[in-house]
């Protein structure tokens, strides 16, 4: 055979450096896709065919990677999940506080995002490190294997439902006006605040009494107060010579 020579009609043509479908596929760049439409546009916005749109493609080419929508959104939320930074703390209680601020970010960076731990048990590495580690330091300080692992269920609804609460006020405070929705959102609750100094006080008498108390407070300080209840109440189980 003939050597083919630099410019020599002979020499085969380069073909285009070209991935191949089964690459640009992958389940990461599918995961990748519908976690960027949840974060510009919702959880409700994820579809097979707006996620194959993103490829140029059709959904079906998508079920040789992820078998329905479900598995996708499971995904999603296993990719958000792993985002969590565990912090590293001594006691259970630092643990549980400091985690729930930080799961409780990461959900807020996406969306509603929070909505798809809902009727889910996260099996990914980052969940179950910090499982095993809140268990680990809880059962030290002798509380009960029971409330320990049921702390983890309460908490973990908690906090998600907290992150998508407040994704639901943001939502409901951006109008479309261009107003600030911190302000909108003000507004609003003073609006409730006057609505309720008008119940009649002879049938709520407690609740006109405290309606300040009941207004005050912002969305971080409620929040940081239903976790330190949390903490209260599993202490209170807590025994430390327990075998």
């Amino acid at each position: 055979m003939t050597r083919a020579l630099p410019g020599d009609p002979r020499r085969p043509r380069a073909r285009p450096d070209r991935p191949r479908r089964e690459r640009v596929l992958g389940v990461d760049a599918i995961v990748d896709a519908a976690l960027r439409i949840v974060d510009s546009e919702g959880v409700d916005a994820v579809s097979m065919r707006r996620v194959a749109a993103e490829f140029s493609t059709g959904p079906a080419s998508l079920y040789a990677h992820v078998a329905n929508k479900d598995q996708l959104l499971t995904l999603v939320h296993d990719r958000i999940v792993d985002e969590i930074e565990i912090p590293d703390c001594d006691t259970w209680q630092e643990l549980l506080r400091a985690g729930s601020h930080t799961i409780r970010d990461t959900y807020r960076r996406h969306n509603d995002a929070a909505r798809l731990s809902f009727g889910f048990v996260p099996e990914g590495t980052k969940a179950l490190d910090y499982t095993e580690r809140l268990m680990e330091l809880m059962l030290a300080a002798g509380v009960p294997a029971q409330v320990a692992a049921w702390t983890l269920d309460v908490v973990s609804l908690y906090v998600a439902a907290d992150a998508y609460e407040g994704w639901l006020l943001g939502q409901r405070f951006d109008d479309g006006s261009g107003r600030d929705p911190e302000q909108l959102g003000h507004e609003y609750f003073a609006g409730v605040a006057e609505r309720f100094a008008t119940l009649p006080a002879g049938r709520y008498p407690v609740l006109l009494a405290n309606l300040g108390a009941m207004m005050a407070g912002t969305g971080d300080e409620r929040f940081d107060f239903g976790i330190e209840m949390l903490i209260a109440g599993v202490a209170a189980q807590a025994s430390p010579d327990r075998d």
